[in-house]
């Protein structure tokens, strides 16, 4: 069967570019119609992840087992020894390793109804406001993370490489790690603050998930070509209102984006790094405390109160080179995939500005009437 060590991963990864070469021929509108679960389970997961909600999800737990199998697939000396793989896949495609048929057709049906899934809730995604599809694209890249924490060395390396990841041990190469690194603003992410070898930052398995995550965030907050409608499910997603207390700040006037990312940490959603940066020099760029900002953050499912209030105060200015940081501009948060609206303005602190002027014109002018 080729391709049959690859099946279980797919289960779990539908995303890597590997799919396209095991369901080369799929055709998705015929085989949703032996599937019609799939397209429901995709809105469910959608919705879901919109409300900060997780759904199950059914997958294979098994690993690669080339490096456990004698079968002369491929002449190859990294099998068994993936640090030197660069996943080709010739190995994977002229798999000759023997299993009962009902297995395999067990692993190919589940690997082909995660692919289904995955199509379908990229399909969805894609039909829903941008502030939704962000949404979306942080759930499912943190979904993805935390399967990989449970995963071999073999199986991160895969998908670090299907993400377009190049690792050697655990070393990223510069392109790599600059890509994602870019977008975490925690300073030992900064490349100035790594070592370098060959080419490579020097790096471990779990900035390499994370890394991982970072890249998966921003290929989930794209588009793709809709293959079917959904108008119905734009009546089912609300925008909640925010309830809280930020003392002087008037949150009538905060900007869409900074008012969508105080929404999610509301919620207890893993905000990204760049959105927490974001929303904590733009709080503090309009006067809020650090313990304050801080308590917004209790709610987040990472929270570490000691580092949350280092981060806090190094953007306040009362660490390090004692510089505030100023919010990051409307290109900046397009860039990040932080922006969620079309405000026709070039900075947060601008939309903030002029809408606070305009009230307090407004207040002057109902004044003088009475």
């Amino acid at each position: 069967m080729s391709f049959l060590p690859l099946l279980p991963i797919l289960t779990r990864y539908p995303f890597l570019r590997a799919s396209r070469e095991v369901f080369s021929d799929i055709n998705f509108e015929k085989e949703i119609k032996k599937f019609p679960n799939v397209l429901e389970e995709a809105k469910e997961i959608v919705l879901a992840s919109i409300d900060g909600k997780k759904i199950e999800r059914s997958y294979l737990e098994s690993d690669i087992i080339c490096k456990d199998c004698d079968e002369p697939c491929v002449k190859c000396s990294a099998i068994g020894n993936y640090n030197n793989c660069k996943f080709c896949m010739k190995c994977f495609s002229n798999c000759s390793f023997k299993l009962a048929n009902e297995i395999v057709v067990k692993y190919k049906t589940q690997a082909k109804i995660s692919v289904l899934r995955y199509i379908a809730m990229r399909t969805i995604a894609s039909q829903i406001e941008d502030w939704a599809r962000i949404r979306f694209a942080v759930s499912e890249a943190n979904f993805y993370g935390e399967i990989l924490k449970k995963e071999s060395d073999e199986v991160v390396r895969l998908v670090a490489s299907e993400c377009g990841i190049k690792v050697k041990g655990w070393n990223v190469s510069v392109a790599g790690y600059i890509k994602a690194s870019s977008r975490i603003r925690a300073p030992e992410w900064r490349l100035l603050n790594r070592s370098l070898k060959g080419g490579y930052v020097e790096s471990t398995r779990r900035e390499v998930e994370r890394i991982i995550v970072e890249i998966l965030r921003l290929r989930f907050s794209e588009k793709v070509p809709i293959l079917f409608e959904v108008p119905e499910l734009a009546r089912k997603i609300e925008r909640k209102d925010i309830k809280l207390d930020l003392g002087k700040v008037d949150l009538d006037c905060l900007p869409p984006c900074m008012k969508e990312i105080l929404i999610q940490l509301q919620n207890g959603m893993n905000v990204p790094h760049t959105a927490r940066f974001a929303i904590t020099s733009f709080l503090i760029n309009i006067g809020m405390k650090v313990d304050e900002i801080i308590e917004l953050f209790k709610k987040a499912p990472d929270f570490d109160e000691e580092k949350t209030r280092y981060q806090v105060e190094h953007i306040a200015g009362e660490r390090g080179k004692s510089v505030e940081y100023t919010a990051p501009s409307c290109d900046t948060m397009r860039t990040y995939h932080n922006c969620v609206a079309n405000c026709k303005v070039s900075h947060p602190l601008v939309y903030y500005r002029n809408c606070k002027k305009q009230r307090l014109i407004s207040k002057d002018a109902n004044k003088s009437q009475n």
